[in-house]
C-alpha cells in the first residue's frame, strides 16, 4: 500500500497515475478537502504526529510514500522524513518546477516571515500590501496589517475564513480564491487593489508564481518572495509523473 501526502496540483498526477497503474494508495492531506480518488483509492485528512504515522504505516502495511504536499509544509516534510527513515521504506518526492530566481530591480527574495516583517518595515511600511501567501500569514503578519492597509488572496473555504476571522482580521480586505494563472486579470487585481508591494512564497509553477513575478513588473510595483526550504536529504527527488512511474518500478511497487 502506498501513502500519498497531496492536496496540490502534483498530487491529482499522483492519482492519476496510480489508478492507472492500479496501485492501492492512500490520499492524505492536512485538511478536509473535495478530492475525486477511483477505484484503488482511500482517502484520509488530519495532521499526524511522528507516533500517529508510525502506526498508520504498520496498520495498512505502507510500503512506499509517495510525497507531493506543498513545498512550505515544512512540519510534514520533517515528520515524513524521521518516521519513513526509521522503518526503511522509500519517499518519493514529486517535486515541481520553479522559475529561475530573478536579479531584476523590485524582486526581493528572503528566507522567512522576521526577514519580511523588517523589510516590510525599513522600505514598504507605507504602501498597501497584498499577501498571497496563505491565510496562516494573517497571525505572523499581525502587527503590520493593523497600521498598514493590507489585503489577502486565501482559499474560498470556511475553515480559512475562520482563521481569518479569529485573528480580527477586517472580510472586506480578504480576496477568495486561488492564485489567477492570467496575468492580465492578475494585473487587474493589483490595479484594483491599489497594490503597493506584493508578498509571496517561491511556490513554483504550478503556484502562478511567474504569474506573480510578471504583474508586479507590469505595474511597476516591487513583490517580496519567500524562498522555499530545503527538503531533507531522504527524499528522493523525481520531477514528473513518468520519472515516478520509472522509481515505483525500479523499486518493485509496480505489479
Amino acid at each position: 500500500m502506498i501513502l500519498v501526502f497531496g492536496g496540490t496540483t502534483e498530487g491529482k498526477l499522483v492519482i492519476e497515475l496510480l489508478e492507472s497503474l492500479q496501485l492501492p494508495y492512500f490520499y492524505s492531506t492536512k485538511t478536509e478537502i473535495n478530492v475525486t480518488l477511483g477505484s484503488v483509492g482511500r482517502y484520509r485528512f488530519g495532521a499526524f504526529s511522528n507516533a500517529e504515522l508510525a502506526a498508520f504505516i504498520k496498520e495498512h502495511h505502507i510500503n512506499c510514500c509517495i510525497h507531493a504536499s506543498h513545498p512550505f509544509a515544512t512540519v510534514l516534510h520533517e515528520t515524513v522524513a524521521e518516521v519513513f527513515e526509521k522503518h526503511d521504506i522509500p519517499v518519493l518526492r514529486l517535486e515541481r518546477e520553479y522559475p529561475q530566481r530573478s536579479t531584476e530591480k523590485g524582486v526581493h527574495y528572503v528566507i522567512d516571515y522576521p526577514e519580511v516583517i523588517a523589510l516590510l518595515k525599513q522600505q514598504f511600511s507605507n504602501k498597501t500590501l497584498l499577501g498571497l501567501t496563505g491565510v496562516q500569514t494573517i497571525e505572523k503578519l499581525a502587527d503590520h496589517w493593523k497600521s498598514n492597509r493590507c489585503y489577502f488572496r486565501i482559499l474560498d473555504r470556511q475553515s480559512s475564513i475562520d482563521i481569518a476571522v479569529k485573528n480580527n482580521f477586517p472580510l472586506e480586505q480578504l480576496i477568495l480564491g486561488y492564485p489567477n494563472t492570467s496575468l492580465k486579470e492578475e494585473v487587474a487585481l493589483y490595479k484594483e487593489k491599489e497594490v503597493g508591494v506584493v508578498l509571496t512564497k517561491e511556490s513554483g509553477h504550478s503556484g502562478s508564481l511567474s504569474v506573480k513575478i510578471d504583474a508586479a513588473k507590469c505595474v511597476d510595483i516591487p513583490i517580496i518572495i519567500i524562498k522555499k526550504p530545503a527538503l531533507p536529504t531522504y527524499f528522493q527527488l523525481v520531477k514528473h509523473a513518468k520519472e515516478l512511474k520509472s522509481m515505483l518500478k525500479t523499486l518493485k511497487i509496480c505489479l
